[in-house]
């Protein structure tokens, strides 16, 4: 609960530091509602002439405007708005229908230059924040000046003696000037102080990241020194011996085999070095194989002794490299299960349909093998169910946006169909 309360704070202060002058804009228009619809009304029943209205209206308005930029042009706003108080400060009293003057410095509208000097103390540094203070309480001297005799303007000190409600006076306008002042400054402080811990909680999050990094590339040198230290080992040994086998008796049936081993083993060797290169700490990576490679994987296929046929159509055009690595290896794998289940003898299709918005890959074979008869699939899934490797290849085609289709031929065997697109996007995914 408190965390989605920390959550919606924060996006709501995300949202007011965005659109400063829009909600500035929405302050102005609620103070001028109450502050300057009263002083528009003082002015227009005030029977002074039409010119010293006028003025006084101008700085009226002024000082209401300058509420929208006072966040993001604080000195500029707080300047133009203290003219324009100086201005109301040095007209002549104003007169009222019933017969009483007062000072243009007393519209209610006086009062936004308070919001002003808060926000220039708030938003300045100190020596700037100092002169705003100085230039206020300037502004409070000229105001005392021309409310200090009020018999001068038409005015009276009420039930108070004349000195105590120039002392009032004076004490009143100095305080609330200088509680203005320093509570922009406690609201400037504030602000530091949370810009400082929210640096410093930047800081550490930076940090963490560096040292589950560096606890990464820790990691990944340990897994690649035990894969050169056991796999690389065992490989090579298995190679040796397959060589070994074949050199024995070349001219046995079983030469062939051998041979066989000995190029997967090398396969094997080199794909493992790749790997080793990915998992080094300086970040090295090995080339990555794609559709241009197929024709050797097609070779080495046919040595096995599969029967392959490949059918291509459309305009061949170039892929993504995520999905160019995606399509070899789909072909890669849907290959190595005919191998695996369908038997050596196997027949099988390999369809490269190039569409104006994708390519489709088409494994198909006739079966009859030892795992894969009538019906089998890949991973010696009957009718084509989710195997590892299955797994395997949607979760690839995932990743690029394509989608994959699986399924056991009317007359036995099994076809595999593969969409790659060419752009990335979201394909739905078929049952198999």
């Amino acid at each position: 609960m408190r965390e989605s309360l920390s959550q919606a704070e924060a996006a709501v202060d995300s949202f007011l530091g965005r659109h400063r002058l829009s909600v500035d804009a929405v302050l102005a228009v609620l103070l001028a509602v109450p502050l300057g619809l009263v002083s528009s009304g003082l002015l227009r029943a005030s029977d002074s002439p039409l010119s010293l209205r006028l003025l006084a209206g101008a700085a009226v308005l002024v000082v209401h405007a300058c509420v929208i930029p006072r966040r993001v042009r604080p000195l500029a706003a707080y300047g133009v708005a203290a003219a324009a108080m100086l201005l109301l400060g040095l007209l002549p009293p104003l007169h009222d229908p019933a017969g009483a003057y007062y000072p243009a410095v007393m519209l209610p509208s006086s009062l936004v230059f308070g919001l002003l000097l808060y926000t220039a103390s708030a938003r300045l540094g100190l020596r700037l924040g100092l002169a705003c203070l100085g230039v206020a309480l300037a502004g409070v001297v000229v105001v005392l000046a021309r409310v200090w005799a009020p018999a001068s303007w038409g005015g009276s000190s009420g039930g108070y003696g004349l000195a105590a409600w120039r002392i009032g006076l004076s004490a009143g306008l100095v305080a609330v000037t200088a509680c203005l002042w320093w509570l922009g400054r406690l609201s400037r402080v504030r602000a530091l102080y949370v810009a400082e811990l929210r640096a410093k909680a930047e800081r550490a999050e930076a940090d963490r990241v560096r040292e589950r990094a560096e606890a990464a590339r820790a990691e990944r040198d340990r897994i690649s020194r035990e894969m050169h230290d056991v796999v690389s080992h065992s490989l090579a040994v298995m190679v040796s011996q397959a060589e070994g086998g074949r050199l024995s008796d070349p001219g046995s049936p079983g030469a062939a085999v051998f041979a066989t081993i000995a190029g997967v083993g090398r396969d094997a060797l080199r794909d493992m070095r790749g790997l080793l290169g990915v998992l080094r700490a300086d970040g090295g990576t090995a080339p990555q194989p794609g559709l241009g490679d197929l024709p050797a994987l097609l070779d080495h296929v046919r040595t096995t002794g599969v029967r392959l046929s490949v059918a291509e159509s459309g305009e061949p055009r170039p892929l993504r490299p995520a999905a160019d690595l995606t399509a070899y290896r789909v072909v890669q794998e849907a290959l190595t299960n005919v191998i695996k289940h369908a038997g050596p003898e196997a027949t099988a299709e390999l369809a490269l349909a190039w569409s104006p918005g994708a390519l489709r890959i088409t494994v198909r074979n006739a079966g009859g093998g030892r795992d894969g008869g009538p019906g089998g699939g890949p991973d010696g899934e009957p009718g084509g169910g989710s195997g590892a490797g299955l797994t395997g290849m949607r979760e690839r085609l995932r990743m690029v946006g394509g989608a994959l289709e699986t399924g056991a031929r009317p007359g036995g065997g099994f076809e595999l169909s593969a969409v790659v697109p060419y752009e990335p996007r979201s394909l739905p995914s078929s049952a198999s």
